[in-house]
């Protein structure tokens, strides 16, 4: 008895000492204390870690360098001027646009042909003169002043298209747009302009040139009278050309004859 006395005697000294450096929680008994937990204020949550700001500070400042780089609107207002330009001068902007254009298609003709030792500047004025004055002049003409009064009274977008297309290739091709080339060549080179004009025959009855023009003059033409403003037809001619400029400087001018070469209009 006096045994167990003593063992419960010592149980409640125990528990009294444990209790004596708890906390007592409000709501009643440990058993049922949770851990309390961090509430974050109304500041922490707005508030950023410095990493971040730093972040994004910098991707700011990238935006605003961008931004004065190329400010917003800055190609349009450009598209807009150029427009105006070719609307204003059409003349004016055609020969310069094909004389470039050819200067430029002719210069990398020449450094990629395996047969040409130098450059040969009398080659190049030659196709910037040709491409200038019968590309850039007579082409702006032709399309912007002489076919809307040749097919005035045709209203059907489509079947306008395919008649200066037919007309363009059939008529203005081996008159007007090819000899100028040869003449053009014979005059830079102080050769007889018949002989000239002879090599124009023989190209277009033996070597297939009016064939070559019209294999991709014709769709290119049709696209351009369906699709394009008419301000810029001179300038989609010429884009085209350029490419088939490079072409034919290679072919064409790779022997020494010194072949001319003949560009579409």
């Amino acid at each position: 008895m006096n045994r167990l006395s003593v063992l419960l005697l010592a149980c409640s000294l125990a528990g009294s000492t444990t209790s004596a450096f708890t906390t007592p929680s409000r709501g009643g008994s440990l058993l049922h204390q949770t851990p309390s937990r961090y509430v974050p204020s109304h500041q922490d949550l707005f508030t950023r870690p410095r990493g971040r700001s730093h972040t994004t500070t910098s991707s700011k400042r990238h935006t605003e360098l961008s931004a004065a780089l190329l400010p917003p609107g800055k190609f349009t207002a450009i598209g807009m001027g150029i427009g105006k330009f070719y609307k204003a001068s059409p003349l004016i902007a055609g020969f310069l646009t094909a004389s470039t254009k050819a200067c430029f298609a002719d210069s990398m003709a020449q450094y990629r042909d395996t047969g040409t030792t130098k450059f040969d500047i009398k080659r190049n004025l030659a196709m910037v003169l040709y491409s200038g004055t019968i590309l850039g002049l007579c082409c702006a003409v032709m399309y912007n002043q002489v076919f809307p009064i040749m097919f005035a009274g045709e209203t059907n977008p489509l079947l306008l298209a395919i008649k200066m297309t037919l007309f363009d290739g059939f008529i203005n091709a081996p008159l007007i747009w090819l000899p100028p080339a040869y003449i053009a060549k014979a005059l830079i080179y102080n050769q007889p302009k018949r002989e000239a004009l002879q090599k124009y025959v023989t190209d277009v009855k033996e070597n297939g040139l009016l064939k070559k023009y019209w294999s991709l003059w014709l769709p290119a033409s049709l696209t351009n009278f369906l699709f394009v403003p008419a301000h810029f037809r001179v300038a989609f001619v010429a884009g085209v050309s350029f490419f088939w400029m490079i072409m034919l400087s290679i072919v064409a001018n790779n022997n020494d004859e010194g072949e001319v070469v003949v560009e579409g209009g």
